[in-house]
């Protein structure tokens, strides 16, 4: 089944790294058909880097730590 707006979603993220880095760094895969599909570390990136203004490395950590232990602390 194909969602109309993931065309968005890898169009932004090719716009940003490049197909070649999507695929490498796993934010972007391919299908049997050679169909590109969105990972859910692809929209993850977006969601929370990107719409949470992360601009930095270390702010990436911080909030991926809190998040992490957050998630540890409530039991999931």
């Amino acid at each position: 089944m194909h969602d109309p707006d993931d065309i968005k979603i890898i169009n932004r993220l090719r716009d940003q790294f490049g197909e070649a880095e999507c695929l490498r760094l796993g934010f972007l895969g391919k299908d049997d058909n050679a169909t590109l599909y969105v990972s859910a570390k692809g929209l993850g990136y977006l969601l929370e880097v990107v719409a949470g203004e992360i601009a930095s490395n270390h702010e990436a950590y911080a909030a991926g730590y809190d998040q992490g232990y957050n998630q540890a602390k409530d039991g999931y």
